[in-house]
């Protein structure tokens, strides 16, 4: 495990158990899974996602770190944002690319009283709340590569006290991360597919820092695997409080939930 890996664990760990209630498992020194707010977070009344606002209201639920998507806009910036483009957060008003739009032009795009903030932006944020930080680099874009460099570029030159891991669907894109930038730590996310079961196995052959592996495969079987093989073992999108109880009795170090508030209480 390098440097950088530990530090994201202990930095993580740290904010878990500040956070933790007292008598909670957590507070008690036990390794009580990080909660992750997905996207910040997400659901009716929620802020919009993935933005500073949704971001903030994961801090205040409890949240040990947030998840955020990322992509490249036209002028270079990499940007929070999951989808390709603005139909869905703007609810139908703008549906332009992200990648056809500049920065300029990009943030001034309303999405429901809040902006599309760039990823310097968001890590300022979550540095200054402690929060540890997951970025996903977005594989349906123009230019795979443009998005790794980019945000290596960032990443590289960050704050390395700062708990930060990079994740991505696609392997070749973190493998070029980690020429780029081989001090940040990496997660393979695992979906449920007819390949999930190959991505699982091979994942020593990647060395990444951790898996993410949706909820619907996260087996006791699948779990111990990778606990087997070293991998830190984050769960994703957990928010059902049985569910994550269960996942936590597994030994998961983390769950990646639209509902911090509700996973922080039903593990205390």
């Amino acid at each position: 495990m390098t440097w950088a890996e530990l530090r994201f664990r202990r930095s993580a760990r740290e904010a878990a158990k500040e956070a933790a209630s007292p008598g909670s498992p957590a507070a008690a020194g036990a390794r009580a899974p990080l909660i992750f707010g997905h996207r910040g977070v997400r659901g009716e009344d929620a802020p919009p996602e993935n933005t500073l606002a949704s971001f903030e209201e994961a801090a205040a639920q409890g949240a040990d770190a947030i998840e955020l998507d990322v992509r490249v806009c036209g002028s270079g910036e990499v940007v929070a944002l999951h989808d390709p483009d603005l139909a869905r957060v703007t609810r139908g008003a703008d549906t332009r690319a992200a990648a056809s739009l500049s920065w300029d032009e990009l943030r001034r795009v309303d999405l429901g009283g809040e902006r599309v903030p760039q990823l310097a932006e968001v890590l300022a944020f979550a540095r200054a709340r402690r929060l540890a930080v997951n970025v996903e680099m977005k594989r349906d874009v123009p230019d795979r590569a443009a998005v790794v460099l980019a945000t290596a570029r960032l990443l590289r030159a960050w704050d390395p006290r700062h708990a930060v891991l990079v994740s991505s669907f696609d392997p070749v894109m973190l493998a070029s991360f980690k020429v780029m930038a081989p001090g940040v730590p990496r997660a393979l996310l695992v979906h449920r597919s007819r390949y999930h079961d190959a991505a699982v196995r091979l994942t020593p052959a990647l060395a990444p820092f951790a898996a993410h592996i949706e909820r619907t495969i996260a087996s006791p079987e699948r779990i111990a695997l990778l606990k087997r093989q070293g991998r830190v073992v984050n769960v994703w999108t957990v928010n059902d409080p049985r569910e994550a109880r269960d996942l936590a009795a597994l030994g998961v170090d983390g769950l990646i939930t639209d509902a911090p508030r509700r996973i922080r209480d039903a593990l205390a």
